[in-house]
């Protein structure tokens, strides 16, 4: 029987099917595209949506940084000025995004004790948004690149909103899921006021708790939604 520790990395892998092409290299995987909606959303009227997470297959070049199978990008609007509740966006400062998913793709995430969230870390400043590596693997960390460690990832691209998986995993997938593998989840963005204590590679899992234990990814207040958000149950 697999260990819960084991099986509760199949349920990162599933979050971090973000891309829905982790660990593939082969043709047919798809692209996608889930639009942001802000919350919350002004009573009665239809604002503009205030964004969208894509995502792409992206294969692994010999003899430059591995990608993880996949790479994805963020566009968030600006907000207007004058503020506009209609025209909602993404002012400068510290941001997470929260990745939410069962182990399986039929799993179910309420009373699930696999079900998991992955978190990676962003900021915006001018205007422009950056995607954080996830430090272990970041260029320049003691724990990647050396002898009998795992490649480093490529730098982050400064202002481009973009990123490979392997960039913000980094070997967190290789024992996790296989090409065009089926995924499910939705994803929060999060203020991250204590950008510190919350990094690009924190995770949840719900029979585990938070990974490392210090984690404040869950401490920001939620300013965006996309996938599934359910009205008040009657």
């Amino acid at each position: 029987m697999r260990s819960l520790r084991f099986t509760s990395m199949i349920a990162i892998g599933a979050c971090m099917a973000l891309a829905g092409t982790a660990g593939a290299q082969s043709k047919g995987a798809g692209k996608s595209s889930i639009t942001v909606v802000a919350v919350p959303a002004p009573s009665g009227t239809t604002p503009k949506t205030a964004g969208s997470v894509s995502s792409k297959a992206a294969a692994s070049v010999v003899g430059k940084p591995p990608t993880g199978g996949g790479s994805f990008a963020m566009k968030l609007a600006k907000p207007a000025s004058p503020p506009d509740s209609l025209k909602p966006g993404f002012g400068d400062g510290n941001y997470v995004l929260e990745i939410e998913s069962a182990p399986t793709a039929d799993g179910d995430l309420v009373d699930n004790a696999l079900a998991a969230a992955f978190f990676i870390s962003f900021n915006i400043s001018g205007g422009k948004c950056t995607i954080l590596n996830n430090p272990d693997f970041d260029p320049g960390s003691p724990n990647c690149g050396g002898m009998a460690q795992p490649a480093c990832a490529a730098p982050e691209g400064l202002g481009k909103c973009s990123a490979n998986l392997y960039q913000v995993t980094g070997t967190l997938l290789d024992v996790t899921l296989n090409a065009n593998d089926p995924f499910s989840g939705r994803f929060r963005i999060r203020t991250n006021p204590t950008p510190a204590l919350c990094k690009t590679g924190h995770y949840f899992v719900e029979a585990l708790g938070f990974l490392p234990g210090t984690s404040s990814c869950r401490t920001g207040t939620v300013v965006g939604v996309g996938g599934v958000a359910l009205g008040t149950l009657q």
